[in-house]
């Protein structure tokens, strides 16, 4: 095989790769300051999940960050775009702008609304609970939208949040919602244990099969006691 061929295609193949990589990467970057600076809340007040992935009527939606609060929940979109951010509330289409290098991307605040629908649709046991959509910029961009929604850059993000202070959610009920949330995820769920027992969602009520602990859960036909090892374990209690 001629040497030079095949440094052409050994090229190629790593532009193919980083085309595809990068953006996932910078994604994934900007989730996890958002992340961080999420710890920053009571978490006596306020319950973090991140990554959540929900399959509702055969469409997957992958939600970066749901918190849930003695205020409602929020429903976080996170962005790590640079450069100028261009658009309206109900643009079907914002635009980046770097020079004279300009992309249009799907408008993050109606994306971010197909999120709460997809949340609602699990949480439909709880009609009366208030969605808060937020969308997150690093400080890598500029931006330049006109808004209802809240649309931040990450070092606003908290006090954002705490704008909203009329509590009406219970910790027995704050508790049963995340629950719901983490029983209908469909992605992975190593982190599903550190966030039950920072939410005081663990229960003094042992599996019988794994010796994990039973959590109360929200199924189609009402709650009931599963173990916190699932999908490992299958086990399941009803609620006497």
């Amino acid at each position: 095989m001629d040497i030079s061929f095949l440094i052409i295609f050994i090229l190629g193949i790593l532009f193919l790769v980083i085309k595809y990589y990068t953006p996932k990467i910078k994604g994934y970057i900007g989730e996890r300051r958002v992340s961080e600076t999420l710890k920053r809340l009571n978490n006596k007040e306020y319950i973090v999940l991140n990554n959540i992935e929900l399959k509702i009527k055969g469409s997957i939606s992958q939600i970066d960050h749901i918190i849930v609060s003695d205020y409602g929940i929020f429903v976080i979109e996170t962005k790590n775009y640079k450069g100028w951010i261009l658009g309206y509330e109900k643009d079907r289409y914002w635009y980046q702008v770097i020079y004279k290098y300009r992309r249009k991307f799907y408008n993050p605040v109606l994306q971010n609304q197909g999120h709460i629908y997809a949340l609602k649709h699990v949480l439909k046991n709880y009609k009366y609970l208030r969605y808060y959509s937020i969308i997150v910029f690093t400080k890598r961009a500029t931006l330049k939208t006109k808004t209802y929604t809240d649309v931040v850059y990450t070092n606003k993000l908290v006090k954002t949040i705490k704008k909203y202070d009329s509590a009406y959610i219970n910790e027995r009920t704050k508790n049963e919602i995340v629950a719901t949330i983490l029983h209908a995820r469909i992605n992975n769920r190593t982190e599903d244990k550190r966030i039950i027992a920072n939410s005081n969602l663990s229960r003094n009520i042992s599996c019988p099969n794994c010796g994990g602990n039973l959590i109360k859960r929200n199924g189609k036909y009402g709650f009931f006691w599963g173990c916190d090892n699932f999908p490992k374990c299958e086990y399941t209690r009803n609620i006497k």
